[in-house]
């Protein structure tokens, strides 16, 4: 019937497919909800759910005309099998989106915000790599991908901070892209000059770190100070990737000078290189100390944990049988990011059960998220998983910077 009709008429009709689609998922999770929460907060969660779906709606119409390979003009009449998957990351953003300014969720359903942005999370690394071995990566895939990241970033952090989970200034990082782009549109209308920022591996990781944390932070058990730890490490990273990236944009460095080379070599060194090594040492001990604590730790923990769900307690048991060879690993930089990983939830498992204690388990935290975002440094032995973090599935590496 449509087999003659000009490509945006057919994207068009698929735009209204998938616009009932989005409709019919919230009206299933509006039911849902209102069994399990107040009838109140339903229909708070169905307005707001509604709410971001007209705006990704909009922005989805608006992109249609983009529907193209990068370098072509011809309108490609199918989304692809990759756009689907972000149309898919986006609902999920909906779903999100709907326990903005409300309380926490009771019982399970407290999990449901997490359980969405970890769901968007898992399928941003899959769309486009979906999209590139089906030969259907488009202009307007690459704009969807960046407007969903930027908004599911922004309401997951405004989700935390209205759970008391994170501080009320980390609002700007999640603020940082479309504060960036305003930026430059400012320097534009100005008449300033805007210059290009050069590729660089290290934004993908800091970003896909940033969502895991976000994701985790979302969990109900977790509380400051741990949180707040937590956040102020993971926001050096990200603050200073946007920060280098305005002074380049900018035009206060300049990325091809030697000075600027000079000085990015130097505080690579130290923070990816020296100061990880010694995170790995300090780690160490410190998780020896925690493996070896008291009878009367070990009972403050029974004592926690005896009234956790089952699945807390199987997560404890399988930490507490990795944990010997995952020490051991990391001290000699075998995949350091995984084994930091193993041993984060370790220590925070004993902060839930024993308390913070900034000497002890604190230091260990930071020590230990700090490797899992920067890697194992200076001799570390083997680290294969730098290969799959610092590129694009399906993509040939490019340079660092």
């Amino acid at each position: 019937m449509f087999a003659h009709s000009p490509p945006i008429t057919i994207l068009r009709l698929r735009w209204f497919a998938a616009a009932l689609l989005y409709l019919l998922c919230i009206l299933l999770g509006y039911n849902f909800i209102r069994a399990y929460w107040h009838l109140t907060y339903a229909q708070n969660w169905a307005i707001w759910s509604n709410a971001l779906l007209i705006c990704q709606l909009g922005i989805l119409w608006w992109a249609l005309k983009h529907n193209h390979r990068r370098n072509e003009a011809r309108l490609l009449p199918t989304f692809g099998y990759g756009n689907a998957i972000t149309l898919t990351r986006g609902l999920a953003v909906c779903l999100l989106a709907g326990f903005l300014f409300a309380p926490q969720p009771p019982g399970l359903l407290a999990w449901a915000p997490s359980f969405c942005y970890t769901l968007a999370c898992i399928l941003d690394y899959f769309d486009g790599y979906v999209a590139r071995i089906t030969h259907h990566s488009t202009v307007m895939g690459e704009i969807l991908d960046m407007e969903y990241d930027g908004l599911g970033l922004l309401i997951a952090i405004g989700l935390a901070i209205q759970y008391g989970q994170l501080p009320f200034w980390y609002i700007i990082l999640g603020l940082g892209r479309q504060l960036f782009i305003f930026g430059i549109w400012v320097r534009k209308r100005l008449g300033r000059p805007v210059y290009d920022l050069p590729p660089s591996d290290n934004r993908r990781v800091i970003a896909g770190f940033q969502m895991g944390f976000i994701s985790t932070i979302l969990w109900p058990v977790f509380t400051p100070p741990l949180t707040t730890l937590a956040c102020i490490l993971f926001s050096i990273p990200l603050a200073g990737s946007f920060g280098r990236d305005w002074l380049v944009v900018s035009g206060l460095f300049d990325a091809e000078s030697l000075r600027y080379q000079t000085l990015r070599r130097r505080v690579k060194h130290t923070l990816e290189g020296w100061l990880p090594l010694l995170c790995r040492v300090a780690a160490f001990g410190l998780m020896i100390q925690l493996m070896t604590k008291s009878y009367t730790a070990y009972a403050a923990r029974t004592a926690y944990f005896a009234e956790a769900p089952l699945l807390l307690n199987g997560l404890l048991a399988t930490l507490l049988l990795l944990s010997p060879i995952a020490v051991a690993l990391m001290l000699l930089g075998v995949l350091t990011r995984l084994q930091a990983l193993i041993l984060t939830g370790l220590t925070c498992l004993d902060i839930l059960a024993n308390g913070f204690q900034l000497s002890s388990n604190g230091v260990l935290l930071a020590a230990l998220l700090w490797l899992m975002q920067m890697g194992g440094g200076k001799w570390a032995l083997w680290q294969p998983e730098e290969r799959i973090l610092r590129r694009r599935a399906g993509e040939a590496a490019h340079p660092t910077t």
